[in-house]
């Protein structure tokens, strides 16, 4: 399978979801947290995802993005093929710890999300952030305010390009109309849910497809309680699969990547195995009649985190 593109960047097909290694309910420890980032890097994978409020809680928001930054100073490549990584991270969403539990809200106001895009470049490090997404909307900040507070991050140098994370097709599209595609330097990347179980938002991959806009789907087997289930939950993947050799998680993602050609799935990871076994993935081809039947599998379209969850991570 060949690159794929975020705008005049050339990525490995599959990226890594880095949120697994901060969960506290699988939050390896440091040394294999840092091997899983590793082994995706040496299986060639090139995107590394991450965002502020990814952590095992409030009392240390940044906690991924930290890690995902010392993995990459820690990893024996090349200097050029440490140029070659891109991270991409968001922001908008606060995390705060209380007595009753971590608080959630949303803060995409141009001064919020311009201190949160700061925050970030720092932990990351390095002279701009490689890709700066809105990760969900504020309510209580009018849509125009917030795409033009994240073209400000852009514009500012603190990051080189923008996204949009779960977002309609009437909101990609106003986007695009205030700042722009990938060739007008605005809009270049999208991450909306996207799996085998969920695939309502098949109309903002359309328009992605259509505008050159990468289409980076969080969550692509089900999330962490769905992904062992791929193969149990769809007979036609566990078929597909049992005919390559391969886990019907491969399947799943190959037959993402065969979707569209901006198609670039982000599985997470805690184990270098897997991550391994993820960018493999992009190794394998399905047929026409293999495709067919996996598109004419039945979404359950429950999304792993829905809006009305107090706690929104994705």
């Amino acid at each position: 399978m060949g690159a794929r593109r975020i705008a005049e960047l050339s990525v490995f097909p599959i990226g890594l979801g880095c949120m697994p290694l901060s969960d506290r309910r699988m939050l390896p420890e440091r040394p294999r947290a840092h091997a899983t980032v590793h082994a995706a890097l040496d299986s060639g994978m090139t995107l590394l995802d991450t965002a502020d409020i990814y952590a095992p809680d409030g009392a240390n928001v940044g906690h991924n993005e930290v890690l995902v930054a010392e993995a990459l100073r820690a990893w024996g490549g090349s200097s050029q093929d440490r140029d070659r990584v891109v991270v991409a991270t968001k922001g908008g969403i606060t995390r705060t710890p209380g007595p009753d539990g971590d608080h959630w809200g949303r803060a995409a106001t141009p001064e919020a999300l311009g201190r949160a895009a700061r925050a970030s470049a720092a932990r990351l490090g390095g002279d701009a952030i490689d890709l700066y997404y809105l990760h969900r909307l504020d309510p209580a900040v009018p849509f125009d305010e917030q795409v033009g507070a994240l073209a400000a991050v852009r514009d500012d140098g603190v990051a080189a390009r923008i996204g949009l994370s779960n977002v309609t097709l009437p909101q990609l599209d106003r986007a695009l109309a205030l700042v722009g595609g990938p060739e007008q330097g605005g809009i270049v990347a999208v991450q909306n849910e996207f799996s085998p179980r969920y695939r309502r938002d098949a109309d903002v991959l359309a328009r992605c497809t259509e505008q050159g806009i990468a289409f980076l789907p969080w969550s692509p087997l089900g999330g962490a309680s769905g992904a062992g289930e791929v193969g149990s939950r769809y007979a036609a993947f566990a078929e597909v699969a049992q005919a390559h050799g391969v886990t019907a998680q491969q399947v799943a993602l190959a037959w993402l990547l065969a979707s569209s050609p901006v198609m670039i799935p982000i599985p997470g990871s805690t184990r270098p195995a897997t991550a391994r076994a993820s960018a493999a993935a992009a190794g394998l081809s399905l047929g026409a009649e293999e495709r067919a039947r996996l598109d004419a599998t039945e979404a359950l379209d429950a999304s792993v985190f829905p809006d009305d969850l107090p706690q929104p991570p994705m």
